[in-house]
């Protein structure tokens, strides 16, 4: 089954549940009622779950996280198969998917081994618990008796007596609070964990599977295009949010397979039944833009128009004395730095399908924050969060563009226009478009120390 049919429903419906999540989440009833078109929405402060096992041996394992070609996915279930002693193949990871996984904030810093694998690996030390717990009962056995391994637990002098997990899980609805005091296996007891495994993730890739947001296709779907202004970057004089002047359609009336012409304040889109046609729209589409001068020249002198740019000063830190402490270090140390704008530049264009309509919003993006699009998304459309379902799948990179996510906000607008789905992809000049793609921001800053003599007491 693909993953992202997996949904807590379909557990239910295999005869039995065992989770465990951080907060309470929906009744069972309710879970199990959901439409099969639209797995139940549990509001996102209702449910954060790690890991569930159901009756058929299913374990699903979920993270806020996604992987962005780092084999994090892999990894993540390497961490589960170990602690909940099961073959690395019966684990199937869920990740940065908005209704099904944790809001575990970006994927960034490398935090997803270092930190929200954590409660993860306690969740499914805290399920492998569990089935000794109910195993214990069923062989009216000591738990010190009985033993795991490959999916079953067992008594340890006698291995065929044994049960599956599937066999324990079966009839229980059971939601277990997350254990932070789990007890985890040592690096000498793990199977998986460092050591060489096939990468989850290069099967779809190689084969032609679903894996990137490029190849997603749904019922229906139209492609869109978006208009932007001209301007290369922009500061607070240009016209941005006031930049559109008139927009003729009269220029694009002749091509075949428009279906909308999109015009919100500065946003300008086309919708249109092929691909091509869009593109076609796009490139003939007459818009007329207000002047602008453009950005100061900051080959020369970045540091300077750095400082002399408005801005806000924020202590971080004013310890007590410091001014003294440093005047009194016979080698003081004085410099100053310049961090430049740096571009990405994704391998290549984003792009993203929105399907906006009935109140909902399901949105297949690459974002490396799914969570905080989500927010994004919701705004943007006026609806709440639980109304928006981002479906995180690969991208051709991560960072700058691809990151910002705009291209979602295209799909989202245009399909909410239309009220059918849209598939928006940026054309690769739109997408390496130096002034029109994601920096990281510029900034100077002034270091001042000072050297201690050996030995000596500050």
């Amino acid at each position: 089954m693909n993953s992202l049919e997996i949904t807590r429903r379909r557990l239910l419906q295999a005869g039995g549940l065992v989770m465990v999540s951080s907060l309470l989440p929906l009744s069972f009833d309710a879970l199990a009622a959901a439409p099969a078109g639209r797995p139940a929405s549990p509001p996102p402060d209702r449910v954060d779950s790690f890991i569930a096992l159901s009756a058929d041996g299913q374990v699903t394992a979920f993270n806020g996280h996604v992987d962005l070609g780092t084999g994090v996915k892999t990894a993540l279930s390497q961490l589960v198969a170990d602690e909940l002693d099961v073959d690395l193949a019966a684990v199937t990871m869920i990740l940065g998917d908005t209704r099904r996984t944790p809001n575990q904030g970006p994927t960034i810093a490398s935090a997803t081994i270092q930190v929200t694998s954590i409660p993860l690996r306690q969740a499914a030390a805290q399920v492998r618990q569990h089935l000794l717990q109910l195993a214990a009962r069923a062989f009216n056995l000591p738990e010190s008796r009985l033993a795991t391994e490959n999916g079953y637990v067992f008594e340890r002098a006698n291995r065929a007596r044994r049960l599956s997990y599937g066999e324990l899980a079966r009839g229980q609805d059971l939601h277990l609070p997350l254990d932070s005091a789990a007890l985890l296996k040592t690096p000498a007891q793990s199977r998986y964990v460092g050591r060489p495994v096939a990468r989850v993730d290069i099967p779809a890739k190689v084969t032609g599977g679903l894996s990137y947001v490029h190849d997603v296709r749904v019922p229906g779907m139209l492609h869109g295009r978006v208009i932007r202004p001209p301007y290369a970057g922009a500061d607070s004089s240009a016209p941005l949010g006031k930049a559109l002047v008139a927009v003729d359609a009269a220029s694009i009336a002749h091509l075949p397979g428009i279906v909308k012409l999109v015009v919100i304040n500065d946003f300008i889109g086309v919708v249109a039944e092929r691909e091509e046609q869009a593109i076609a729209a796009m490139n003939q589409l007459q818009v007329t833009w207000r002047d602008w001068q453009g950005l100061p020249d900051l080959a020369a002198g970045l540091h300077d128009t750095l400082v002399a740019h408005p801005k806000q000063d924020r202590m971080l830190q004013d310890d007590a004395e410091i001014e003294q402490i440093i005047s009194a270090l016979p080698t003081p140390v004085n410099a100053d730095y310049l961090w430049p704008f740096h571009l990405h530049a994704s391998i290549g264009p984003s792009c993203a399908v929105a399907d906006v309509r009935d109140g909902q919003a399901e949105i297949w993006s690459g974002s490396q924050n799914p969570h905080d699009l989500r927010k994004d998304i919701a705004k943007l459309l006026d609806l709440t969060e639980e109304q928006v379902h981002i479906q995180r799948l690969d991208a051709s990179g991560c960072y700058g563009r691809n990151g910002a996510d705009d291209v979602c906000a295209d799909a989202a607008l245009l399909s909410q226009a239309v009220g059918k789905p849209v598939r928006v992809q940026l054309m690769r000049e739109q997408g390496k478009r130096l002034g029109a793609e994601r920096h990281r921001p510029a900034y100077p800053g002034a270091r001042r120390a000072g050297r201690r003599p050996s030995g000596g007491r500050l």
